[in-house]
């Protein structure tokens, strides 16, 4: 049997594989969204592939005209902070920068969105 070194454990990729978010809290904090722009960009990432920056600007203009990477960048943020730290990934690819959902929150996300949108509905 091998000789596993705490030095060779990274904790951080362990808890991201590993550990699986709350449903009931992730519905939650998914329903206090009250932005448009931010359910229609939570909306495009729920396929959890990659998507340009670009991608999610056009996204965003079909709510508000003025929207560029600063605006996608402080949206991507507070999305981040609302719903958890690493809830949207980033990652430069060939020089442009994508965003996608965290691969642990995908499911989730797809499942409490759906949910969401049932209440919503029944609602009006």
């Amino acid at each position: 049997m091998e000789n596993v070194s705490n030095s060779e454990i990274n904790s951080d990729q362990l808890i991201k594989q590993f550990y699986k978010p709350d449903y009931d809290i992730l519905f939650n904090k998914i329903k206090s969204i009250k932005t448009p722009i931010k359910t229609d960009l939570l909306k495009a990432l729920l396929d959890g592939s990659w998507h340009s920056e670009l991608e999610l600007i056009r996204i965003a203009k079909k709510q508000e005209k003025y929207v560029g990477t600063v605006t996608l960048g402080t949206i991507v943020r507070s999305l981040n902070h609302v719903l958890t730290n690493d809830y949207v990934e980033k990652k430069i690819i060939n020089e442009k920068l994508f965003y996608k959902l965290s691969d642990n929150y995908v499911g989730l996300t797809r499942a409490a969105y759906t949910k969401y949108q049932y209440v919503n509905h029944k609602l009006e």
